[in-house]
């Protein structure tokens, strides 16, 4: 796999299109993080992706096989038969990798993730805020506020170069406080004394 692309995942962010979702080294990296827990034939895996994405991504055998067959020439999964099917084990080597990249693997099953969540609440949305909140666990605020921090980035979108640094300042403090845990309700009671 090409560890040179490792920021592909940065560069799309959580934009996926209708095409092809991911590309072949995202794609073998997610059979992986599949892989870790169980061995797997591919129809399995497959299932494992619709189950995870809730129908909105289910590769086809013409990608998943070959993504396969590329991790096993790898030595990152070996092919145990089972019958009919070929189940697929992950391998040391493919641990190795897969710790190797783990941030990136973890991203690209929360980019799955969000894209099922969006689509379960633009699909609830249309009947009610109140049943797509319930279902995926987003406030409407929450959306809101995405949608108005778009708009913002958007109307900006010609800024000179003092404002875009502005910007990026403003970005990097909100992602900052974003990525840092929420105190625990244990922390909370212990400030107050």
């Amino acid at each position: 796999m090409n560890g040179n692309d490792k920021d592909s995942v940065r560069r799309r962010g959580s934009h996926l299109t209708r095409g092809r979702k991911f590309n072949s080294d995202e794609l073998q990296l997610k059979l992986l993080w599949f892989l870790r827990d169980s061995p797997a034939h591919g129809y399995e895996l497959a299932r494992r992706f619709n189950d995870l994405s809730r129908g909105y991504y289910n590769p086809s055998p013409g990608v998943l096989y070959p993504a396969l067959g590329q991790l096993e020439a790898l030595g990152l999964a070996q092919v145990e038969l089972s019958g009919k099917r070929k189940n697929y084990r992950i391998t040391a080597a493919g641990l190795a990798y897969l710790q190797q990249h783990a941030e990136r693997a973890q991203t690209l099953i929360d980019i799955l993730k969000h894209a099922a969540k969006k689509m379960l609440w633009m699909s609830q949305a249309s009947e009610s805020e109140a049943a797509a909140a319930a279902a995926t666990g987003w406030l409407p605020e929450f959306i809101q506020a995405r949608k108005t921090l778009q708009a913002a980035l958007l109307a900006r979108g010609e800024a000179d170069h003092n404002e875009q640094r502005r910007i990026i300042a403003i970005l990097q403090r909100a992602a900052s406080d974003i990525r840092q845990q929420a105190p625990t309700a244990n922390d909370e009671s212990s400030d107050n004394t």
